[in-house]
């Protein structure tokens, strides 16, 4: 069935419902002026709120004195939440739920929609999405009383019609299930719209820094130090535009083209940008890249941000000073190897097999830590989408202090792009 383009005065007959005016709604929210923003948008939209709860307990009462049309619910509330009015209320199938809250994670959608909501709207609300969603939860509670009545009189015809039962029972699954899909699709669009709008912002902010940073450079083109902090203005800035960039497509799951690449200038350059920090901490960079290193073809933005998360790594490790060795060598098994050892203090060997857990952190100051401990995860999963492997070694030998970090990469692998994969996990 189509329910988007279902008319009000179809909806209300299938219910039993003959007039064509604004529906009778019963809203429940405990806080005043989000209740008060609602009811005057109700009211544009041409319906008329007939009760008003502040608790779930006052909404079940109001339901079945009043007998309302359709039933607004919140989640959060005093007395009694709204899951455990929902239960209720659904059990009785007295009027469509349409839940109103600023909860958006799965578990609470799942949550909702098991316990009888017809709908989901996340707060603050829009007028549009609220009309919609108001038309498709009573088009859909007509479709679940029509299911209630199927297999009811299937559970009186017993064994004699069980297939038609449990088809019933299939079709009801797959009815929640389509619901929820419906959220989870309104989440990923209003996601999108966001992305859109703080890309936007971000780069609209972006174009005078970078425009300005090429004016400094210029204008002191004879100061070497000036012309260099002006560069590494415009570096960090394009970098900046670039996230937005991958925030924008992850937001929309867009497949990105492969492009050519040499691992050896991703390398320089993720070094260059920690030029100025490792003087300051007295920190020794040796290179040793193989020029024979051919060029890949991926996407290079992501290898370039597990390149800076594993020096940053090395950085807070050396904060006294140290070395830091970075090597690059082309296998005969037509792989790529890149190999990172600073001389900082080192992993714990009982922290070492979690390092690579999401939100696991070995970075602690005055007891606390001081990572949100998600940069080699996230570094794990980037190289493990290309195929490659993410080798952790500390100490990097029996004599040796510090940490040892290899990535082998195939150079002809078909690889995958992590944005899109991400957007579908949303």
């Amino acid at each position: 069935m189509n329910y988007s383009a279902a008319p009000r005065d179809l909806t209300l007959t299938r219910l039993g419902m003959t007039q064509t005016r604004g529906w009778r709604i019963v809203m429940a929210e405990d806080e005043a002026l989000p209740a008060e923003l609602l009811k005057r948008m109700l009211t544009r939209l041409g319906h008329t709120v007939v009760g008003s709860a502040q608790n779930g307990l006052e909404a079940i009462e109001q339901t079945r004195r009043l007998r309302p049309e359709i039933v607004l619910m919140d989640l959060r509330m005093p007395v009694m939440d709204g899951w455990t009015a929902m239960a209720t209320l659904g059990g009785e199938a007295l009027a469509p739920i349409v839940v109103v809250s600023a909860l958006d994670d799965r578990e609470s959608l799942e949550q909702a929609v098991e316990a009888g909501a017809s709908g989901f709207l996340t707060k603050p609300v829009r007028e549009a999405d609220l009309e919609r969603a108001l038309e498709l939860a009573v088009a859909r509670f007509a479709d679940m009383q029509e299911i209630r009545k199927w297999r009811a009189d299937a559970e009186q015809r017993a064994d004699a019609q069980k297939t038609q039962a449990e088809a019933l029972t299939r079709a009801l699954s797959e009815l929640r299930e389509a619901q929820l899909r419906l959220v989870m699709a309104a989440r990923r669009a209003a996601m999108t719209s966001l992305a859109q709008s703080l890309t936007h912002e971000i780069n609209n902010a972006l174009t005078p820094i970078i425009g300005y940073a090429q004016m400094i450079e210029l204008q002191h083109a004879t100061d070497a130090e000036t012309s260099e902090r002006a560069r590494q203005i415009v570096e960090l800035a394009r970098r900046i535009a670039g996230w937005t960039a991958a925030f924008r497509q992850l937001s929309v799951g867009a497949r990105r083209e492969r492009i050519s690449f040499s691992l050896n200038g991703i390398a320089q350059d993720a070094l260059y940008l920690y030029e100025e920090r490792f003087t300051r901490l007295g920190i020794l960079v040796e290179t040793d890249w193989d020029p024979q290193l051919p060029l890949m073809l991926g996407f290079p933005d992501q290898l370039r941000e597990v390149l800076i998360n594993l020096i940053q790594n090395a950085v807070e490790a050396m904060r006294a000073g140290g070395s830091l060795h970075a090597q690059s060598r082309y296998l005969a098994t037509d792989e790529i190897l890149l190999t990172l050892t600073d001389s900082g203090t080192g992993i714990d060997a009982a922290d070492l097999p979690r390092v690579t857990e999401p939100g696991f952190s070995t970075k602690r100051l005055a007891g606390e830590e001081s990572s949100v401990g998600w940069g080699l995860f996230t570094a794990n999963q980037i190289i493990q989408a290309q195929h490659g492997v993410l080798e952790i070694i500390s100490p990097p030998a029996p004599d040796a202090q510090g940490t040892t970090v290899r990535i082998r990469l195939p150079v002809n692998a078909d690889w995958e792009d992590t944005i899109p994969r991400a957007a579908a996990q949303i």
